[in-house]
């Protein structure tokens, strides 16, 4: 494994770890989520190198040791930040791996920046997997007004009890016999308690953050600016029957039908039986990687 800096159009540093497969067939880009960090998909990103697959993932702007403010992620325009800062690591892999395919890896708040990429750039990626993927939000535009009435009041860097709760309240209140309010990331409860644990994952994110998540989450749901798509290219939605983040059975029905509206006809779902959130972090993430490199492959 290697670490570097990927650096982004405004100069930003994205912290990066490259993991490198024997005689690699691809090369896979992860996007992780929100107030997590790359570390957390090293398993992940092994197991793939092992099984002949280049893997590169980058910390979002914002989070990981090297964040200037840990979970602010811009005072404007993060939306288009954080999705440029995806295109420049596309365009590294492609300069140092010339001629691998790539695929594209998202989970929670990166399914998010997946889908709002996949509507200009699909053709830059062979397949894609959306973890743990977020339910489409019909009320999108009005959390985008919300959080910008909130930052123009408090300043971008602040932070707002009402924004949280609106974006991580309903999934807390999803367990209803809960030991902790983070339990809906996973059945695995040490799992849990290494996120509650971890200094870099679980900072509540800044007004300026939340404005930059409610505008990507606005933007997934825009069908018609979804242009010149890769409308054959493999994508698989794969989480546990009970992340309350999907939305249960109608916020998969609806991601599904977003992505065929939007012009992909070669969508697989995988819905896993007693798993939350994280199912890379369950107890059973065994037969989920596994499912993913078969898909991979």
């Amino acid at each position: 494994m290697e670490l570097l800096t990927i650096t982004g159009s405004d100069g930003y540093k994205l912290s990066a770890a490259v993991f490198r497969g024997n005689d690699a067939a691809a090369t896979v880009q992860i996007v992780h989520g929100m107030e997590e960090h790359k570390e957390r998909y090293f398993e992940f990103a092994s197991f793939l190198s092992m099984n002949g697959f280049n893997v590169v993932v980058t910390d979002l702007r914002g989070h990981g040791s090297s964040a200037p403010v840990l979970s602010h992620i811009a005072d404007r325009k993060g939306d288009e930040l954080l999705i440029n800062d995806q295109q420049k690591v596309t365009s590294w892999i492609k300069e140092n791996f010339p001629g691998l395919p790539l695929i594209l890896f998202g989970h929670s708040m990166g399914t998010i920046i997946s889908r709002v990429l996949l509507k200009t750039d699909s053709k830059e990626y062979v397949k894609a997997v959306l973890s743990g993927y977020v339910a489409p939000n019909p009320a999108g535009g009005v959390a985008v007004a919300l959080g910008n009435t909130v930052k123009a009041f408090r300043g971008p860097k602040s932070h707002s009890k009402l924004l949280t709760t609106l974006a991580m309240g309903p999934f807390a209140k999803a367990v209803k016999e809960r030991k902790t309010d983070l339990d809906w990331l996973s059945y695995n409860e040490e799992n849990v308690k290494e996120y509650i644990d971890d200094p870099l994952s679980g900072v509540e994110f800044s007004t300026g953050s939340y404005c930059a998540l409610f505008s990507l989450l606005s933007g997934m749901g825009k069908t018609g600016e979804y242009r010149d798509v890769n409308a054959d290219m493999p994508i698989l939605l794969i989480s546990g029957i009970d992340d309350p983040c999907t939305g249960g059975e109608k916020g998969r029905e609806a991601s599904k039908a977003l992505l065929e509206r939007a012009g992909f006809r070669n969508i697989t779902v995988i819905t896993y039986e007693g798993m939350r959130h994280e199912i890379l972090h369950e107890n059973d993430r065994d037969q989920v990687m596994g499912d993913i490199l078969v898909f991979m492959r």
